[in-house]
């Protein structure tokens, strides 16, 4: 049996704001499709879901240079 590695997806939805225009978030999870994605964030936050996307990919850590200082 194979096994699917899990991949980062952003779920984006709106979530309501009393007198103005809805809010847009997103949830990100960890999941093997994007449809299972999208069924995890929506149990998660109680909230459908809008659209579906691979999240980016993490960018390399930013490192500082060591300072040198002279003795």
């Amino acid at each position: 049996m194979h096994i699917a590695a899990a991949s980062s997806f952003r779920c984006h939805y709106r979530r309501p704001v009393p007198g103005q225009a809805p809010c847009a978030l997103f949830v990100q999870v960890r999941a093997r499709t994007a449809d299972e994605a999208a069924e995890r964030a929506a149990a998660a936050i109680g909230h459908q879901i809008d659209r579906v996307e691979p999240a980016p990919a993490a960018a390399a850590p930013i490192t500082t240079p060591p300072t040198h200082q002279e003795a």
